[in-house]
């Protein structure tokens, strides 16, 4: 998904479900700083103490690059905060690959919710968007894993694309070669068609969705492939109908920490809202346009009850400003109020908990 997902979405579907403005936007805005987040270092200020950051993504070719032939790094960032394994398989590959609201994905948000209402003051709110982001992706990055992996690989011959607008049909394709070229030079993306999923595949190590590009996070797109390796048909995916799902549940998640927060009374039923969220999800567009649709049914009142201060706009340097102002802090302590610390807590936790308790519990080691 994106940022219109992970942002605009899932501050909607906070507000929605009865959390007011601040803690939604707090939310919100580590939902879509998973995507952001590429730092993986640490500081020390002048008075000794130290802050060490979680990299959360990779959003450059240099670092793409790096996580491709570093399995380490699949394992510590694409599997628990993108392709969140469903646990089901023979293989190890298998188990790895990510399904559409898992058994072993209900348990970690179930784990997270009870986490962040102990920790609401400090990191919940969060922890609560990092599981939102995680949870989210489980209902666009099914199919695939986050680790280098032939059942990754599909037929670049098979793609079928079912959209209505001549025009965006022509531009979502058109994204395929840009998207490659985080990975591959330019002579393996000249012919996309001949070469999409083999030009990913070969740079990335077969990793995550790379060979379908952006397809999986458009809310809009039908669509549907063949896997290489076995030939199997990936069925027409309906992104529109599992976005829809994921809303839901969402807001289902928010909703239950909003009665405990906020009080009982709170907050509006998904039955509500469902025609309004399908027709955001519906429309075909590019994800400037797919935002402004977000805003609008915020704004108007469809959604729920609109305040002025409605946190409509997200600025990826806000808490990375936050974190380049360590240095200047009169004591380092100072940065444990700050939301980007929260994050990063947030952050860590939900790596250990992954790899280090609930997947090894199903027998799962990844680190």
């Amino acid at each position: 998904m994106q940022e219109d997902m992970h942002y605009y979405g899932t501050y909607a579907m906070a507000r929605a479900a009865g959390l007011p403005v601040k803690k939604a936007q707090v939310i919100a805005y580590a939902a879509q700083y998973v995507d952001d987040s590429t730092d993986n270092d640490s500081e020390v200020h002048k008075d000794g103490g130290m802050f060490e950051t979680v990299a959360t993504a990779h959003t450059n070719t240099e670092a793409i690059g790096n996580a491709a032939a570093d399995h380490t790094e699949q394992r510590k960032v694409w599997v628990p905060f993108h392709f969140f394994p469903g646990g089901d398989g023979a293989t190890m590959s298998e188990k790895l690959t990510c399904q559409k609201d898992s058994p072993l994905a209900k348990e970690m948000v179930e784990n997270h919710l009870r986490h962040a209402l102990k920790n609401e003051d400090s990191y919940g709110l969060t922890l609560l968007g990092i599981t939102a982001h995680v949870y989210a992706d489980t209902f666009s990055h099914y199919g695939f894993s986050g680790v280098s992996s032939r059942n990754n690989k599909v037929d670049s011959q098979s793609f079928e694309l079912d959209v209505k607008n001549p025009a965006v049909k022509a531009y979502i394709m058109g994204k395929l070669p840009g998207f490659l070229s985080k990975y591959a030079p330019k002579f393996l993306i000249e012919n996309y068609r001949r070469l999409a999923s083999e030009g990913a595949s070969l740079v990335t190590g077969a990793l995550g969705h790379g060979a379908v590009g952006t397809y999986p996070d458009r809310p809009f797109l039908r669509w549907r492939f063949n896997y290489e390796l076995s030939d199997q048909s990936s069925g027409w995916r309906d992104n529109k109908e599992t976005f829809l799902e994921g809303c839901e549940k969402l807001h289902g998640f928010f909703r239950t920490f909003a009665r405990k927060t906020e009080g009982e009374s709170v907050g509006r039923e998904f039955s509500d809202i469902r025609d309004t969220v399908e027709a955001v999800l519906a429309l075909e567009a590019a994800k400037e346009g797919r935002i402004d649709a977000w805003k609008q049914a915020i704004s108007d009142g469809s959604l729920f009850q609109p305040e002025e201060n409605e946190a409509l706009h997200y600025d990826p340097y806000h808490w990375r400003e936050q974190r380049e102002d360590f240095e200047h802090l009169e004591h380092s302590a100072d940065v444990i109020e700050t939301d980007v610390y929260n994050f990063h807590q947030a952050a860590a936790y939900h790596r250990n908990y992954t790899l280090k308790q609930l997947l090894p519990k199903y027998g799962i080691l990844v680190l």
